[in-house]
């Protein structure tokens, strides 16, 4: 929906809308607004239920894509889908800009809304098909390391740090931990695509999980995010310098 409302088309196409409805006042708004309230209902009405609208349209196709791979049936239920909430939405305006007595039923505002649904989904449509691939690529998922699948679920996260506790490691996301029966070594090799580093005999780093280095008593330390201060031991002290995280 960003890319939807940073585009300029976009944003052009829904001034046209409202300035062409706001003057021409179709379905009976001509006769019952002045041309500034015209505008302002039409405004609302474009920009509020064309967000909804899409939001959900989108959110149908691609639900519906693994089960039902007829293209004019996709389009038509998830239309269908996209009338509901665009219909209340309306529903709303109108109650605020219209008198009890002007304001026009509920089924006829939904047959508005699920014409205009279909035509819009209908658009998506045609549109996704001819685009090029490139536009169409999801974002590309986040890198997950091999050692998170080892976690319970509530604390898959983005990974902090991994300590030693006897024969366990301490697996530390940004919600929360979990012992694992693991030498370090190992559960190293399975943070492969998180950038990160050993500081020590019993501690990894993920480095974007340091806030910064510090020295204590001499001795050089990193903070991490969550406050956690984990020692650089010597033998590690190069590498942690080439990383910045030797103050």
């Amino acid at each position: 929906m960003q890319a939807v409302f940073t585009s300029p088309r976009t944003l052009v196409s829904m001034a046209a809308a409202v300035l062409l409805l706001g003057l021409s006042g179709p379905f009976g708004t001509l006769e019952s607004f002045d041309a500034a309230t015209r505008l302002v209902y039409w405004l609302a009405v474009v920009v509020l239920s064309y967000t909804l609208s899409r939001a959900v349209a989108v959110a149908a196709m691609t639900s519906l894509a693994p089960r039902i791979t007829q293209l004019p049936l996709r389009v038509t239920l998830s239309a269908f889908i996209a009338s509901l909430p665009a219909t209340i939405v309306v529903a709303l305006v109108s109650l605020v800009a219209y008198s009890s007595g002007d304001q026009p039923s509920l089924v006829r505002l939904w047959l508005y809304c699920l014409a205009v649904a279909l035509a819009l989904v209908s658009v998506i449509a045609v549109t996704e098909r001819s685009a090029p691939v490139a536009e169409l690529a999801l974002p590309a998922a986040p890198v997950q390391a091999a050692i998170l699948q080892r976690l319970p679920l509530p604390a898959r996260g983005k990974l902090s740090h991994i300590s030693v506790q006897d024969h366990y490691v301490d697996v530390v996301t940004d919600r929360g931990r979990a012992l694992i029966l693991l030498r370090l070594s190992d559960a190293m090799r399975e943070t492969e695509g998180v950038p990160g580093l050993q500081i020590h005999r019993s501690h990894w780093v993920a480095l974007d999980a340091v806030r910064k280095p510090l020295k204590i008593d001499g001795k050089p330390m990193v903070e991490l995010a969550d406050g956690t201060r984990l020692p650089i031991s010597r033998s590690f002290l190069p590498e942690a310098r080439a990383a910045g995280l030797v103050s």
